[in-house]
């Protein structure tokens, strides 16, 4: 009981949150599947992330690249292709995931300082050159956007630490309707001198499907957390740490294609107590609740 009320207090003191959508109300279907570019397709979108940079490539490497990344195992199990098409250019392509990265090592390195400003109409810039180029799925919205540091430093030989900024990175995954798709996504990295040092693009295919009920109400979902955390491990649980709840689309990871309903997504973390006095923390999980059944089921953990 002492976990499960952990668990709750975790719940209600989440970072960030957003309600579940009310019991009876109608909530959209979607087929999502995993695309599989082909090589042209594959060219055109390297080159348009390259453009979003302002960056460009010698006559015929994107279409090798292109070439070379169409041919990597398309499966949960396989791995990325890693790439440096030119020294400090990297790009990391996984296709089960459809996602593609650009990172320009030569501006990280070159560019690292302090931060005046938020570079936020650098990175509006190179949304809208991601839409032009249609690399982005102009039926979703990309306006929530969250950002962070990517920070180095050294320790000095007195003991002084001298640290920079590397990058900062704008980062939204695609909504519709208001409602995350966690398999579309982008992230910007723009230096502190205002040049974009990364990109990244994951992409998912989207077909609408009939709506569905909601059959649980928000205290169904807060006890099915609750239970799930208690009954996940033997430890007494001292407090859990909800950095974020909301409803979400996903696709199963392992799955290519699915019909989807919207779920609960709770991203947590908890705290132990050993027996000796100390505690020990857990790494975070993300834990999907089924919102089309009552009791609300788990249908999906992932660390």
């Amino acid at each position: 009981m002492a976990s499960e009320g952990a668990a709750e207090q975790g719940y209600d003191e989440a970072l960030e949150a957003e309600p579940p959508p009310l019991p009876g109300s109608a909530v959209l279907e979607l087929r999502l599947t995993r695309p599989r570019p082909m090589v042209d397709e594959l060219q055109e979108r390297l080159e348009g992330m390259l453009a979003a940079m302002g960056l460009e490539l010698e006559l015929g490497q994107a279409a090798a690249w292109a070439r070379h990344a169409y041919t990597m195992e398309s499966s949960p199990e396989g791995r990325a292709s890693i790439a440096e098409l030119r020294p400090g250019l990297v790009v990391c392509y996984d296709a089960w995931f459809d996602d593609l990265s650009v990172v320009d090592t030569t501006r990280l390195t070159e560019d690292g300082g302090a931060v005046d400003a938020v570079p936020w109409d650098v990175a509006g810039s190179a949304i809208d050159e991601l839409v032009t180029q249609g690399i982005l799925d102009t039926s979703l919205s990309y306006d929530d956007v969250t950002t962070s540091y990517v920070r180095s430093g050294v320790k000095g030989p007195d003991g002084t630490h001298d640290e920079w900024v590397d990058e900062i990175r704008f980062e939204a995954n695609g909504t519709l309707d208001g409602t995350v798709i966690l398999d579309a996504g982008v992230r910007i990295g723009v230096t502190p001198k205002q040049r974009v040092s990364s990109l990244r693009v994951n992409r998912i295919e989207i077909e609408r499907f009939e709506p569905s009920v909601v059959a649980a109400s928000e205290l169904d979902v807060r006890r099915s957390f609750a239970r799930h955390v208690a009954e996940s491990t033997g430890a007494n649980v001292e407090s859990v740490l909800v950095s974020a709840r909301r409803t979400v689309y996903m696709l199963d990871p392992q799955s290519p294609s699915a019909i989807v309903a919207p779920r609960y997504m709770l991203d947590y973390a908890i705290t132990v107590g050993t027996g000796n006095d100390d505690r020990m923390g857990s790494r975070a999980t993300m834990v999907l609740l089924s919102l089309t059944s009552a009791p609300p089921v788990v249908e999906q953990e992932l660390p």
